[in-house]
């Protein structure tokens, strides 16, 4: 009985480790995509009036990339350790936040038909962001 418990137990941790494989390969496709897409839209950004338009962009896309490299990161570390660390979830969702206000804050610069609306967004994601630095800090001093 142990034996057949083990074999099943060895299946599924082979069965984890191609399904995290896959994520992973995935995940970095759609990587060097992002990285592609910068680069045209940097070089498009170049061509167009609007420069800033682009440069915005171009910041969306990198940003995006920072988050998807983060996110492989937490499927080698649960590939490792065989665990869900919560950490890079922390730091994808603190990325996203940053990002969200790059981005707006930008957009109210250009955009004012909005900005009651933005600035509302910013203070939200403000306070998401403190939330989530407690979360990480706490988490470090946890694992202290």
């Amino acid at each position: 009985m142990d034996q057949s418990n083990n074999l099943i137990e060895n299946l599924f941790l082979w069965a984890e480790r191609i399904v995290y494989l896959l994520i992973a390969i995935l995940l970095l496709i759609t990587a060097f995509f992002l990285i592609y897409n910068s680069g045209l839209a940097l070089i498009h950004s170049f061509e167009e009036k609007d420069f800033i338009r682009g440069a915005l962009h171009v910041i969306d896309r990198v940003l995006l990339t920072l988050m998807v490299v983060e996110i492989i990161y937490t499927v080698k570390i649960s590939l490792r350790a065989h665990t869900l660390s919560v950490e890079p979830f922390i730091m994808v969702g603190l990325i996203a936040s940053i990002r969200r206000i790059l981005i707006i804050s930008v957009e109210s610069a250009y955009l004012t038909e909005r900005f009651n609306q933005h600035m509302i967004e910013m203070g939200v994601l403000g306070f998401i962001i403190i939330v989530l630095i407690f979360s990480l800090l706490a988490c470090r001093k946890k694992k202290l």
